[in-house]
Order: C-alpha cells, then structure tokens, then sequence
C-alpha cells in the first residue's frame, strides 16, 4: 500500500500518512474480520462492523501532529468520520470512513524516534473503491438506432434494438452510482431480473443521482442551473432487496443485458473488499 492519507471529515484537511506524521506499513489497516451466528454444522448472519485496529505513528513535524489530532476530535465531536484514503501499487484508490478515538505517546513528542500508538475506528467495516464508468447512450446520441424511411406505412416497425450490456467483473453483488440523464419520463432500467425505476420526469438538462452504497443510499435531482434536490421517495423499492423492483438493488456478478427507455445513464461499480488488494 503508498500514499496513505487521512481527511477530515469536519475541515477537510488532507493529512499525508507517509511524510512527517507516517503510519509505515500500516499492516492492521489489512485485517479483515467477519462477525456471524453459528448454527448445526453451518453459520448464519455474516456481516462486517465498525471495528478498532492499532497503528503506530512516527512523528517529524509535532505542528502537524497538533493539527491531525485537533482535526479527529472535531470529528469525533461532531459526528463526522473522516476518510482514510490507500493508493494501492496497482493504483486502485481505496477508501472507508474512519476516526481516531485514542493516542497513546510511546516516546517524548520532540525525541528523534518519537512515535505514538493510535486506535482507529473502521467505520465502514469494508473498504471501496470506485470501478470504471460504464455508459449506456441515450437514444438521441446513438444515430442510426431508429431508421425512418421515406414512405408511411399502415403499421409501425419495430425499433432497433440497443445492444448494450454492463459487467460486474467481482464474483459477487456489488454497490453501484447510477446517473440518470434528462429529459425523461419515469426512466426505468432493467439488469439481472431487477428493474430499477424512478416514479418522476427528469428534466432537460437535468440529471438524477443514485448511491446505493450502504450507509450512504441517496437519490439527488440537479437541475440545469446547479439546483440540487432529494429526491429519494421517488425511487420505487416495491418488494424490497431481491423483489424485483428495488432502486438499490446490487448489481448482480457478470455480464447483463441492459434494456432502458432511452435515456442516459453513466454507471460506476463500487468494489467492496475486507482489505485494500496488496497489489
């Protein structure tokens, strides 16, 4: 793992974890840790919580020290976790919320070797990262799609079909950003037997924006003039999770064929892991 930073989540000051305040290798910040019910000959329940974990932190610059520590407390104070951020070699970006809820020196601050015990919350249990955009074109923009011809006819032709599809590459379900562009009339898109659908009319120059990462599920309308909008009752979430009709639905491990009212839609998978890759 390289360029290890913490941000604030009250200021928004991005400390560096590997210059004057370093967290060297950081190994606990690998450790992965399932909480589940055991039943006969089986398990139930798995799930992934908050969790603590122990860093030692080496300390050149004590003003930054000052800084960092002034900065996780308004944290804690107000609620508001703070991100840790991890540049893998690979160069995926990977994040989870977390807070620093305790110090403890272990040398004199102003030593040459001084360093201090931290105890770091996990708030997420998992870390994210974000995949690349998939697009599916809106109607207007794929010329072609819709032939007309040069004499009317008693009964309409069937459209071309899109041909479009999206893949998960993860071997399991996966957290989504779906962004839904104007102008459309209660846009629906189908993927893996699941319709995600919003009961609203997107306007021109308008887009909506879905997360249905957990802890953080959202539905946002901005209008063309910047105006933002929650908008979150009108996702339809008929059924539930696996219903068949569920605005954060995961999307499903594979490729899927997508089929949608000819709007469009930009779509990032959030890849969930215990562990940022070692790679």
């Amino acid at each position: 793992m390289s360029e290890l930073t913490y941000t604030s989540g009250v200021t928004g000051q991005v400390f560096d974890l590997e210059s004057k305040l370093s967290w060297g290798a950081a190994n606990a910040l690998r450790s992965r840790h399932w909480e589940y019910t055991l039943e006969y000959r089986g398990m139930s329940s798995p799930v992934r919580k908050t969790r603590e974990v122990s860093v030692n932190m080496t300390i050149e610059d004590v003003d930054e020290l000052d800084a960092l520590m002034q900065a996780a407390d308004s944290d804690v104070l107000l609620r508001k976790p703070g991100t840790i951020t991890a540049l893998s070699e690979s160069g995926g970006v990977w994040r989870q919320r977390a807070v620093i809820v305790e110090s403890s020196p272990q040398s004199h601050y102003r030593a040459p070797d001084a360093n201090i015990d931290l105890t770091v919350l996990l708030m997420d249990g998992v870390w994210r990262r974000r995949l690349d955009v998939q697009r599916l074109w809106a109607d207007a923009l794929q010329p072609g799609l819709d032939l007309d011809y040069p004499h009317d006819y008693p009964h309409d032709y069937m459209p071309t079909v899109r041909n479009a599809t999206v893949v998960n590459p993860m071997p399991a379900p996966m957290p989504f950003e779906m962004v839904w562009f104007g102008p459309v009339s209660k846009p629906q898109l189908t993927l893996g037997g699941n319709r995600y659908e919003l009961d609203m009319d997107i306007p021109s120059g308008g887009y909506v924006t879905i997360s249905s990462v957990e802890g953080e599920k959202s539905i946002i309308l901005t209008a063309e003039n910047g105006d933002m909008s929650n908008v979150f009752s009108k996702g339809v979430r008929t059924g539930g999770e696996n219903g068949g009709s569920y605005i954060f639905q995961p999307i499903p491990s594979g490729e899927l064929a997508a089929q949608w009212n000819g709007f469009g839609i930009d779509l990032t998978i959030i890849e969930e892991a215990s562990e940022p890759q070692w790679v």
